[in-house]
């Protein structure tokens, strides 16, 4: 490919957390030309409007950004998580199987669900715990059976100045309370969305311009940023480098009950990602760091 020649890219869910880090981020790829689509503009599960949208365009990619997303309120909304998070793949499928669209998914750690004491590996078998998991364990079924070109990305506790997140939610408190409490016994990676954001275009333009790379493009792949940590040191740290004035105390899950049940162990194998398309992960310290001096700017602004 003639690096001069642009890349054309559709996002779904444009709104979200992802959506509006590919927003945000779109200026430092000039190579790539995106149109964004709201839930209001695009709605994935009218797989009509996907059909006019996407079978006669000529998009190279589609990333899917639209999810369900709030964990504890699936196991009471089953039927609409399973239709945004599943049904919606079909859907999609549909749309884009007689193009030559190229697809990107992201699905998550809560699919895993297990512990071995070592990272977890793309080709660990899943065991999903609650409504959420399993509506994305059986989307990631439908877009890999369908044998359309798609890149399953799997990634665990995003966040960003966008949207609800942890950090966010711990800002908030932080300011709020003198004292809060945070699971200690929950063990994962947090992924900054702007990393995964970049490496999901730097992967498509490497795809592009090096056709070596189109069968690799077509797997799964785990992706969260370099570290290993808890719930409760993550919260000191957002605490600690704001310099908030709140104590965070260690809890264990089981007096911190929720609907859905999380897994106590989300560390996520990288090597595959990283060796397949070079590409190098920041650690989540410098990355929390970065997204807190996004987030007081924004302020200050």
């Amino acid at each position: 490919m003639n690096p001069s020649v642009q890349i054309k890219i559709a996002i779904l869910g444009a709104n979200g957390q992802l959506g509006q880090t590919f927003s945000q981020i779109a200026t430092e790829f000039p190579s790539c030309i995106f149109e964004f689509y709201s839930k209001e503009q695009l709605n994935i599960l009218d797989k009509n409007a996907l059909i006019d949208t996407f079978s006669k365009s000529d998009y190279q990619y589609l990333i899917n950004c639209a999810a369900y997303t709030n964990v504890d309120r699936a196991e009471t909304e089953s039927e609409l998580c399973m239709a945004i998070n599943a049904d919606s793949c079909q859907h999609i499928i549909e749309a884009i199987k007689d193009t030559a669209i190229r697809l990107i998914h992201f699905s998550t750690d809560y699919l895993y669900h297990q512990y071995g004491g070592f990272a977890l590996q793309e080709t660990d078998k899943p065991n999903p715990q609650g409504v959420y998991a399993r509506s994305k364990l059986a989307g990631e079924h439908i877009i890999r059976n369908s044998n359309i070109p798609a890149l399953i990305l799997r990634t665990s506790w995003v966040y960003s100045p966008f949207g609800h997140n942890f950090v966010k939610t711990m800002l908030r408190l932080g300011n709020e309370r003198a004292t809060i409490q945070v699971v200690h016994d929950q063990f994962g990676a947090p992924t900054y969305a702007k990393d995964l954001a970049r490496a999901v275009l730097s992967i498509i333009i490497l795809t592009e311009r090096n056709p070596q790379f189109i069968n690799t493009f077509n797997d799964t792949y785990n992706f969260a940023n370099e570290g290993l940590i808890t719930w409760y040191d993550f919260a000191k740290q957002v605490i600690a480098i704001q310099g908030l004035p709140c104590q965070v105390q260690p809890i264990v899950s089981k007096d911190y009950p929720t609907a859905a049940k999380r897994p106590p162990w989300s560390l996520l194998a990288k090597h595959k990602i990283k060796h397949h398309f070079h590409l190098e992960i920041p650690h989540w310290y410098a990355s929390l760091k970065a997204c807190l001096q996004e987030i007081q700017s924004t302020i200050i602004e």
